[in-house]
């Protein structure tokens, strides 16, 4: 059975988060936005789908990681709204160490890569209906 621990779930909403609530249940659920959500999309808006997750969902040990490639000003703006983690380009080692010394300051995590592909489940909640999101992430977490 896959260890939901190591895993990140890549959620493009509400429904991806929703599914992984259900199936998981009382779990440790760790989040992935979508690619480059902190250009796209902003971290105020992880950062709220996080806060709903959290309050439909109190059993739930909800973290996230909003994926900053492209802009680092998202990542510091990720640690403003208190999201767990970030996903961020590796640049210069100065500006590297100010950024996780930031990070570390707020208790965000700085990644430079994601873990191994087996580590990162794609919901596809972006076009599959909810009852397929629970049923192909149960069958998931199974094997």
């Amino acid at each position: 059975m896959m260890s939901d621990n190591h895993l990140l779930i890549r959620i493009h909403g509400m429904a991806g988060g929703q599914s992984a609530c259900r199936v998981i249940e009382n779990g440790k659920i760790k989040f992935l936005s979508p690619e480059n959500a902190g250009i796209a999309l902003g971290a105020q808006w992880f950062a709220t789908i996080l806060t709903n997750l959290r309050k439909a969902f109190p059993t739930c040990d909800i973290h996230g990681t909003l994926d900053c490639r492209g802009r680092l000003s998202s990542a510091l703006a990720a640690m403003e709204t208190g999201i767990d983690a970030v996903l961020i380009d590796a640049g210069s080692h100065d500006l590297m160490a100010q950024i996780e010394s930031l990070g570390a300051k707020s208790g965000c995590t700085v990644m430079r890569d994601l873990p191994a592909t087996e580590h990162v489940y794609e919901t596809g909640d972006d076009y599959l209906p909810a009852q397929e999101l629970d049923r192909r992430l149960a069958a998931f977490l199974a094997r």
